[in-house]
């Protein structure tokens, strides 16, 4: 894999300072979706009422509220990202909710510095899979724990298991003539089998690694609501189109509702199972 990781996470940073308001504004059509994904993460990480908790890349917030929710007012949250949009809508969301023990903490995987044993446990839902030396990120997170306190992140599977990201990233890249990134590039899809988000955690040096399977269904009204999500929400593949389509930004979209009514049998609605999967270890 050859990449520069500065420019790979400025690139990041701002494909998904871009999406934040995307996220936003389908915030509840996901927690109805992955709720439980949040819910598995922060039970597999062991926290429980006073916990001190690092939620790494938390977006706009999750599963950083879920784990504040479980160690309640004597614990602590802190929430990382690389995009300061994102967690000001993360912020927004804990203040609604009146929840008061997040800390929301502008900054990337690969630049975290807390003092040693800080946490009692550490999740990721979807996020340490976009740093590009992410068994080097998982190393420090591991430093920052107490010993024999658990970590859980999340990755998709293979994707012919995650529709919902396929679909229009092989519309876009067989459109445009992209090739698909070499395995193990950073992305939404780079760590999809069981060994290979296990590794990360191996990689970081975590002991009594497991990982087990999930489903996350997506219900879209018909093939177009399904664009306008995906066109919300997915940074990569919003900057894959912006990258290559020019003027015809427009056609490619349209070419992503026509793949998706293709999948849906017609333009009626369109019901996704993605396959997740969650890895926890032991500090």
């Amino acid at each position: 894999m050859a990449i520069d990781p500065e420019g790979f996470r400025a690139a990041q940073h701002r494909n998904w300072d871009a999406a934040a308001v995307g996220w936003n504004e389908w915030r509840e059509f996901n927690d109805r979706a992955d709720r439980h994904i949040s819910e598995r993460l922060v039970e597999l990480a062991g926290v429980r009422a006073g916990s001190r908790v690092l939620d790494v890349a938390a977006g706009y917030g999750e599963p950083a509220l879920t784990a504040a929710r479980v160690a309640g007012p004597e614990g602590r949250v802190v929430a990382t990202d690389i995009s300061a949009e994102m967690l000001g809508f993360g912020r927004e969301r804990a203040a609604a909710a009146g929840v008061g023990t997040v800390e929301f903490v502008e900054v990337g995987a690969a630049a975290l510095d807390f003092p040693a044993a800080g946490f009692d446990a550490a999740v990721s839902r979807w996020g340490l899979i976009f740093e590009p030396d992410a068994e080097v990120a998982a190393a420090r997170i591991r430093g920052f724990l107490e010993p024999g306190a658990r970590i859980a992140i999340s990755s998709w599977g293979e994707p012919d298991q995650v529709p919902f990201l396929s679909i229009p990233m092989r519309t876009t890249r067989e459109r445009f003539g992209i090739p698909r990134p070499p395995a193990g590039t950073p992305g939404p899809l780079s760590r999809p089998t069981p060994a290979a988000l296990a590794g990360l955690l191996e990689g970081g040096g975590f002991a009594a690694v497991a990982v087990e399977q999930a489903e996350v269904i997506f219900e879209f009204d018909s093939p177009a609501h399904f664009t306008a999500y995906v066109k919300a929400i997915a940074a990569p593949i919003r900057a894959m189109i912006a990258a290559h389509a020019g003027d015809a930004e427009d056609d490619a979209w349209a070419a992503i509702t026509a793949a998706a009514a293709d999948a849906a049998g017609g333009p009626g609605p369109l019901r996704l199972s993605n396959r997740v999967l969650l890895a926890s270890g032991v500090a």
